[in-house]
C-alpha cells in the first residue's frame, strides 16, 4: 500500500494489469487519491526470497496530460481499458490499465484532475505573492531611512515639566549643516566699563563696580 501524505485521502483502489506498448507488466493495484494516481506492482514470493511491493507509477492529478476509457460493446472475453497519458523527465509516457471499469475510474479521476489544477493554480498565486512580498520588504530594508520628528521619552514615558520631549532628533540633511556658535549669539556679547573695565551686560545702566553711569 502507497504512503499518503498527511492530507490525502483513499478514493479509489482495484487491482489491475498495467500495459505499456505490447508488453504487460506485472500486476499491481490501481490507486486514486485526491492529490495522486498511483499504481503499485504485486511483490512477489518465491522459495529463496521474495521481492516487495514496488511503486510503478506515482503521478499527480494536475499532471495528467489525457485521460480516456476504451469499452467495447462486446464485453464477454473483452479487456477494458482505462489510458493515461502524463510527462515524465520531458517525455510523454502512456500506460494502459486493465479495470472492471474503467469508465467510473475516467469519470472519477477527471473530477479530482479539475480540483487538484485548481489548488495548484492557488497555491501557485499565493507562493508568488509571498515571494513578491519578501522582494518588497528586502528592498525597503536596504533604502536609506528617514525619521523625522521623533522624539525620545524618559523611562516613564512622561514628558519633562515644558510639555516637550526631552530628546528631540531629527534625521534629515539638515543635521549635516554647521551649528551657529552660542558665544557668538548677540545675547553672549560682553560689554567693558570704560572707566574701570569691568565687565557689562546690555541690561546694565551702572557698573557693579565703580558706579559710572553706562
Amino acid at each position: 500500500m502507497p504512503i499518503y501524505e498527511v492530507d490525502e485521502h483513499e478514493l479509489m483502489k482495484e487491482d489491475s494489469t498495467l500495459v505499456e506498448g505490447d508488453a504487460e507488466i506485472q500486476d499491481g493495484t490501481l490507486y486514486l487519491t485526491d492529490k495522486r494516481l498511483i499504481y503499485e506492482k504485486k511483490g512477489a514470493r518465491s522459495i529463496l526470497r521474495a521481492a516487495p511491493a514496488k511503486t510503478y507509477m506515482d503521478v499527480r492529478l494536475y499532471d495528467l496530460k489525457n485521460i480516456s476509457a476504451a469499452v467495447p460493446m462486446l464485453r464477454i472475453f473483452t479487456r477494458r481499458f482505462l489510458t493515461v497519458e502524463f510527462e515524465l523527465d520531458g517525455q510523454l509516457k502512456k500506460y494502459d490499465f486493465v479495470l472492471s471499469d474503467p469508465k467510473k475510474w475516467n469519470d472519477e479521476i477527471m473530477r479530482w484532475v479539475s480540483d487538484a489544477r485548481r489548488h495548484k493554480e492557488d497555491d501557485d498565486r499565493r507562493r508568488a505573492d509571498e515571494q513578491h512580498k519578501k522582494e518588497v520588504e528586502l528592498a525597503r530594508a536596504k533604502s536609506s531611512k528617514v525619521h523625522v520628528g521623533m522624539a525620545y521619552f524618559e523611562a516613564t514615558g512622561k514628558k519633562n515639566a515644558k510639555g516637550k520631549p526631552k530628546n528631540i532628533e531629527v534625521e534629515d540633511k539638515n543635521q549635516y549643516l554647521p551649528h551657529e556658535d552660542p558665544a557668538l549669539s548677540p545675547k553672549h556679547i560682553a560689554y567693558l566699563c570704560d572707566s574701570c573695565g569691568s565687565e557689562l551686560t546690555p541690561a546694565m545702566k551702572f557698573c557693579p563696580n565703580c558706579g559710572k553711569k553706562v
